[in-house]
Protein backbone atom coordinates (compact mmCIF):
# COMPACT_ATOMS: atom_id res chain seq x y z
CA UNK A 1 0.00 0.00 0.00
CA UNK A 2 1.34 3.45 -0.91
CA UNK A 3 2.40 5.51 2.12
CA UNK A 4 0.29 8.50 3.07
CA UNK A 5 1.78 11.94 3.53
CA UNK A 6 0.17 15.13 4.77
CA UNK A 7 -0.40 18.10 2.51
CA UNK A 8 -0.60 21.43 4.37
CA UNK A 9 -2.93 24.04 2.89
CA UNK A 10 -2.99 27.67 3.96
CA UNK A 11 -5.28 30.54 3.05
CA UNK A 12 -4.43 34.05 4.19
CA UNK A 13 -5.78 37.55 3.75
CA UNK A 14 -3.44 40.45 4.35
CA UNK A 15 -4.23 43.79 5.98
CA UNK A 16 -1.99 46.80 6.55
CA UNK A 17 -2.15 46.78 10.37
CA UNK A 18 -4.55 46.29 13.24
CA UNK A 19 -6.97 49.16 13.82
CA UNK A 20 -7.19 48.39 17.55
CA UNK A 21 -4.04 48.43 19.69
CA UNK A 22 -3.90 46.20 21.63
CA UNK A 23 -6.36 43.73 20.14
CA UNK A 24 -8.89 42.68 22.79
CA UNK A 25 -11.89 40.39 23.01
CA UNK A 26 -14.38 43.26 23.17
CA UNK A 27 -12.44 45.90 21.24
CA UNK A 28 -15.35 46.57 18.90
CA UNK A 29 -18.83 45.43 17.92
CA UNK A 30 -19.56 42.62 17.55
CA UNK A 31 -16.93 41.27 19.96
CA UNK A 32 -14.93 38.18 19.12
CA UNK A 33 -16.52 34.98 20.36
CA UNK A 34 -13.13 34.06 21.81
CA UNK A 35 -9.62 35.52 21.64
CA UNK A 36 -6.36 33.99 22.87
CA UNK A 37 -3.12 35.95 22.77
CA UNK A 38 -0.13 33.84 21.68
CA UNK A 39 2.46 36.44 22.60
CA UNK A 40 5.32 38.18 20.83
CA UNK A 41 8.19 36.37 19.15
CA UNK A 42 10.97 37.19 16.75
CA UNK A 43 12.04 35.17 13.71
CA UNK A 44 14.82 35.58 11.20
CA UNK A 45 14.03 34.87 7.55
CA UNK A 46 16.42 34.40 4.64
CA UNK A 47 14.65 34.29 1.26
CA UNK A 48 16.16 32.58 -1.76
CA UNK A 49 15.56 32.76 -5.52
CA UNK A 50 17.45 32.54 -8.79
CA UNK A 51 17.02 35.63 -10.97
CA UNK A 52 13.29 35.65 -10.26
CA UNK A 53 12.76 32.08 -11.50
CA UNK A 54 10.91 30.92 -8.39
CA UNK A 55 8.78 34.02 -7.86
CA UNK A 56 7.69 33.92 -11.51
CA UNK A 57 6.24 30.47 -10.81
CA UNK A 58 4.60 31.44 -7.53
CA UNK A 59 7.19 29.69 -5.36
CA UNK A 60 8.82 31.20 -2.27
CA UNK A 61 11.66 29.40 -0.49
CA UNK A 62 13.04 30.66 2.79
CA UNK A 63 15.01 29.55 5.81
CA UNK A 64 13.21 30.59 8.98
CA UNK A 65 15.32 30.40 12.12
CA UNK A 66 17.44 27.76 10.39
CA UNK A 67 14.58 25.59 9.09
CA UNK A 68 13.65 25.37 5.40
CA UNK A 69 10.14 26.26 4.22
CA UNK A 70 8.56 26.53 0.79
CA UNK A 71 5.24 28.14 -0.07
CA UNK A 72 3.68 27.31 -3.44
CA UNK A 73 0.92 29.59 -4.63
CA UNK A 74 -2.32 27.76 -5.31
CA UNK A 75 -4.62 30.54 -6.44
CA UNK A 76 -5.72 33.96 -5.30
CA UNK A 77 -3.70 37.16 -5.44
CA UNK A 78 -1.26 39.05 -3.20
CA UNK A 79 -3.84 40.24 -0.70
CA UNK A 80 -5.90 37.05 -0.76
CA UNK A 81 -3.49 34.13 -1.11
CA UNK A 82 -3.77 30.36 -1.16
CA UNK A 83 -0.72 28.16 -0.66
CA UNK A 84 0.59 24.67 -0.28
CA UNK A 85 3.34 24.54 2.31
CA UNK A 86 6.39 22.27 2.49
CA UNK A 87 8.91 21.95 5.31
CA UNK A 88 10.67 18.73 4.36
CA UNK A 89 13.89 19.57 2.46
CA UNK A 90 13.61 16.41 0.32
CA UNK A 91 10.07 17.36 -0.70
CA UNK A 92 11.16 20.94 -1.45
CA UNK A 93 13.99 19.61 -3.61
CA UNK A 94 11.62 17.32 -5.55
CA UNK A 95 9.18 20.15 -6.16
CA UNK A 96 11.90 22.51 -7.37
CA UNK A 97 13.18 19.86 -9.78
CA UNK A 98 9.69 19.31 -11.23
CA UNK A 99 8.86 23.03 -11.41
CA UNK A 100 12.17 24.59 -12.43
CA UNK A 101 14.57 21.82 -13.43
CA UNK A 102 16.91 22.73 -10.55
CA UNK A 103 18.16 19.48 -9.03
CA UNK A 104 20.06 20.27 -5.84
CA UNK A 105 19.60 19.75 -2.12
CA UNK A 106 19.50 21.95 0.96
CA UNK A 107 23.26 21.37 1.35
CA UNK A 108 23.75 23.81 -1.55
CA UNK A 109 20.70 25.97 -0.71
CA UNK A 110 18.86 24.14 -3.52
CA UNK A 111 21.11 25.92 -6.04
CA UNK A 112 19.51 29.26 -5.14
CA UNK A 113 20.98 32.62 -4.12
CA UNK A 114 20.12 34.72 -1.11
CA UNK A 115 17.56 37.38 -1.98
CA UNK A 116 16.71 39.01 1.34
CA UNK A 117 17.46 38.67 5.04
CA UNK A 118 15.57 40.37 7.89
CA UNK A 119 14.03 39.87 11.32
CA UNK A 120 10.31 39.99 12.03
CA UNK A 121 8.67 40.68 15.39
CA UNK A 122 5.30 38.91 15.39
CA UNK A 123 2.29 39.28 17.64
CA UNK A 124 -0.39 36.66 17.15
CA UNK A 125 -3.82 35.69 18.40
CA UNK A 126 -6.29 32.87 17.82
CA UNK A 127 -9.83 34.22 17.39
CA UNK A 128 -13.08 32.25 17.41
CA UNK A 129 -11.02 29.06 17.95
CA UNK A 130 -9.81 28.69 14.35
CA UNK A 131 -8.56 31.99 12.91
CA UNK A 132 -4.96 33.06 13.45
CA UNK A 133 -4.44 36.83 13.39
CA UNK A 134 -0.86 38.04 13.10
CA UNK A 135 0.69 41.48 13.02
CA UNK A 136 4.31 41.65 11.88
CA UNK A 137 6.74 44.50 12.42
CA UNK A 138 10.03 44.23 10.52
CA UNK A 139 13.46 45.42 11.63
CA UNK A 140 13.61 47.87 8.73
CA UNK A 141 11.62 51.11 8.52
CA UNK A 142 9.17 49.76 11.15
CA UNK A 143 7.27 48.24 8.24
CA UNK A 144 4.06 46.53 9.35
CA UNK A 145 1.73 44.03 7.73
CA UNK A 146 -0.90 41.66 9.11
CA UNK A 147 -2.62 38.46 8.06
CA UNK A 148 -5.65 36.40 8.96
CA UNK A 149 -4.86 32.73 8.34
CA UNK A 150 -6.54 29.36 8.24
CA UNK A 151 -4.67 26.08 7.80
CA UNK A 152 -5.64 22.47 7.26
CA UNK A 153 -3.90 19.23 6.36
CA UNK A 154 -4.99 16.56 3.91
CA UNK A 155 -3.71 12.99 3.63
CA UNK A 156 -2.39 12.14 0.19
CA UNK A 157 -0.91 9.15 -1.58
CA UNK A 158 0.16 8.47 -5.20
CA UNK A 159 -2.91 6.27 -5.68
CA UNK A 160 -5.38 9.07 -4.88
CA UNK A 161 -3.91 12.11 -6.65
CA UNK A 162 -7.16 13.06 -8.39
CA UNK A 163 -9.19 12.78 -5.20
CA UNK A 164 -6.63 14.89 -3.37
CA UNK A 165 -6.68 17.58 -6.07
CA UNK A 166 -10.47 17.85 -5.91
CA UNK A 167 -10.49 17.90 -2.12
CA UNK A 168 -7.73 20.51 -2.08
CA UNK A 169 -9.70 22.86 -4.34
CA UNK A 170 -12.83 22.47 -2.19
CA UNK A 171 -10.95 23.04 1.07
CA UNK A 172 -9.17 26.15 -0.24
CA UNK A 173 -12.45 27.66 -1.43
CA UNK A 174 -14.12 26.86 1.87
CA UNK A 175 -11.30 28.42 3.93
CA UNK A 176 -11.26 31.52 1.73
CA UNK A 177 -15.01 32.01 2.26
CA UNK A 178 -14.64 31.58 6.02
CA UNK A 179 -11.87 34.20 6.24
CA UNK A 180 -13.86 36.63 4.11
CA UNK A 181 -16.88 36.31 6.40
CA UNK A 182 -14.69 36.58 9.51
CA UNK A 183 -13.01 39.82 8.36
CA UNK A 184 -16.35 41.30 7.31
CA UNK A 185 -17.90 40.50 10.70
CA UNK A 186 -14.96 42.01 12.60
CA UNK A 187 -14.11 44.81 10.21
CA UNK A 188 -13.52 47.12 13.20
CA UNK A 189 -10.29 45.21 13.99
CA UNK A 190 -8.52 45.79 10.66
CA UNK A 191 -7.17 49.09 9.39
CA UNK A 192 -8.45 50.08 5.96
CA UNK A 193 -5.46 50.46 3.65
CA UNK A 194 -3.39 48.71 1.01
CA UNK A 195 -1.01 46.19 2.62
CA UNK A 196 2.53 45.72 1.35
CA UNK A 197 4.25 42.39 1.90
CA UNK A 198 7.45 42.22 3.93
CA UNK A 199 9.59 40.86 1.10
CA UNK A 200 8.26 43.43 -1.37
CA UNK A 201 8.91 46.23 1.11
CA UNK A 202 12.47 44.99 1.75
CA UNK A 203 13.31 44.78 -1.97
CA UNK A 204 11.75 48.20 -2.61
CA UNK A 205 13.94 49.65 0.15
CA UNK A 206 17.05 48.19 -1.48
CA UNK A 207 16.17 49.70 -4.86
CA UNK A 208 15.72 53.23 -3.47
Amino acid sequence: MAPFRLLTLEVERKFSRLAVQPLTLAGGHPPFRSLRYLGLRSMHDIYYDLDGLLSSKGIWVRKRDGDWEAKIKDGGNFQNSRFMEMRNPEEISRHLKLSTGISQTELTNFGLRELASFTTFRQSWVADDDFTIVQDTMDFDNHMVGEVELQCTLPRSPSSIRTTEEERALRLEEMDSRIRRFMTRYAWAFHVGQPKGKLAAFLERLSN
